[in-house]
C-alpha cells in the first residue's frame, strides 16, 4: 500500500500518551524511558 492511498479519514486525528510507568520498568531493564 502506499501512501497516496490512505484517505484522510482514516488517519488518527490525535496521538494520545499514555504514563503508564514504563519509566520504572525501563530503568530497571538499562533501556531509556523514551524509545
Amino acid at each position: 500500500m502506499h501512501n497516496s492511498q490512505l484517505s484522510p479519514e482514516l488517519l488518527p486525528k490525535h496521538i494520545a500518551i499514555i504514563m503508564d510507568g514504563n519509566g520504572r520498568w525501563a530503568k530497571a531493564q538499562g533501556k531509556p524511558r523514551v524509545f
